[in-house]
C-alpha cells in the first residue's frame, strides 16, 4: 500500500534476477539530523503491482513539512522508523505491465507521501510527471511541494481567478518566490 513507507517495499525476484544495491535515509526517532541514518540494502527487482513504476531517484527535495515530520510535529508522516521523502526526480527502471503512459528511461518527477529518500522507489505511475528535456533532476525534486503550496494558497484558499489580483507583501522562500512568478 503507497504512503505506509515503514520499509523499502516488499521486493520479490524474478527468475535470474541479480540483486539492487539501494541507500535510503532512514529516520530512526525523532529530534535532529542525528537521527537520520544512511541504510544500504540489497534487494531483489520488484514485481511491480497494476499502475506502478520503479524509478532510481536522482534527486530529492526538502520541504518544511518534512522539517516538522522529522520532530514529529506532523501528523501524516508515520512514526519512525520511515524513509522520508515527499518528492524527488530520477529515471523509470521498470514499468507494470497496465501502464502505457511511462516507459523505461523516461525522466520524471515523482511524488508520495515519503520514501523519495532511497535511490529505488515504487510508486504509482500516476503520481510522476514528465521533465522537460532542459531541466535538471536537482531542480524538478525541488519543484512538486513548494509549487503545489502556491497554486493552493492561490486558487484554493485565496480563491484568486481571472480579473482579480492579490498583493504579497513578502517573499523570503520557495513558496514566496513561486507565488510571485504565477
Amino acid at each position: 500500500m503507497h504512503g505506509d513507507c515503514l520499509e523499502i517495499r516488499d521486493m520479490l525476484s524474478f527468475a535470474n534476477e541479480s540483486p539492487l544495491s539501494s541507500r535510503a535515509l532512514v529516520l530512526t526517532g525523532y529530534g535532529g539530523y542525528e537521527k537520520i541514518k544512511l541504510q544500504v540494502k540489497t534487494l531483489k527487482k520488484p514485481q511491480l503491482k497494476p499502475g506502478e513504476v520503479l524509478v532510481r531517484v536522482k534527486a530529492c527535495g526538502l520541504n518544511f513539512a518534512e522539517l516538522l515530520g522529522k520532530q514529529g510535529l506532523y501528523d501524516l508522516l508515520p512514526a519512525p522508523p520511515v524513509i522520508m521523502g515527499m518528492e524527488g526526480s530520477g529515471v523509470i527502471e521498470a514499468v507494470a505491465d497496465d501502464v502505457k503512459d511511462r516507459k523505461v528511461g523516461d525522466r520524471v518527477i515523482a511524488m508520495d507521501r515519503c520514501g523519495m529518500w532511497q535511490e529505488l522507489v515504487v510508486v504509482l505511475a500516476k503520481r510522476t510527471y514528465p521533465m522537460p528535456d532542459e531541466m535538471s533532476f536537482e531542480e524538478a525534486a525541488a519543484l512538486p511541494i513548494n509549487y503545489m503550496t502556491a497554486y493552493m494558497m492561490l486558487f484554493e484558499m485565496a480563491n484568486l481567478r481571472p480579473g482579480k489580483s492579490v498583493l504579497i507583501h513578502m517573499a523570503a522562500g520557495p513558496v514566496s518566490y513561486l507565488l510571485n512568478t504565477q
